[in-house]
């Protein structure tokens, strides 16, 4: 008897590898911009993605959203400082962050 369907995990191999690349070159991104922003900023940005040549970052309220918005000029030039150049715009949106453990939700 052939074999004549493979196992769903033998295709699986590249995607779980590119969607583990992506992963982790948000995460190097988030860490990026983080390290460029002041510290009351940092500590309120969730993530940090790009789109194009727009970086979009991801805070966890709206008045975060709107520091962040407002020194989105500061942001670009120290980026660019640091050798990421790729930026030309800001898009902020607001999201939310996990939930602590510590409160039981």
């Amino acid at each position: 008897m052939s074999d004549r369907f493979k196992p769903i995990s033998e295709g699986l191999g590249s995607l779980l590898a590119r969607l583990e690349e992506g992963a982790r070159a948000r995460a190097d991104l988030t860490a990026r911009v983080r390290e460029v922003l002041p510290e009351p900023e940092k500590g309120h940005v969730l993530s940090v993605t790009y789109k194009d040549d727009t970086l979009v970052v991801l805070v966890d309220s709206a008045a975060w959203a709107t520091h962040i918005k407002y020194a989105q000029n500061q942001l670009l030039a120290r980026l660019r400082a640091a050798g990421e150049t790729r930026f030309t715009k800001v898009k902020v949106r607001i999201g939310r962050s996990a939930p602590d453990a510590t409160r039981g939700l």
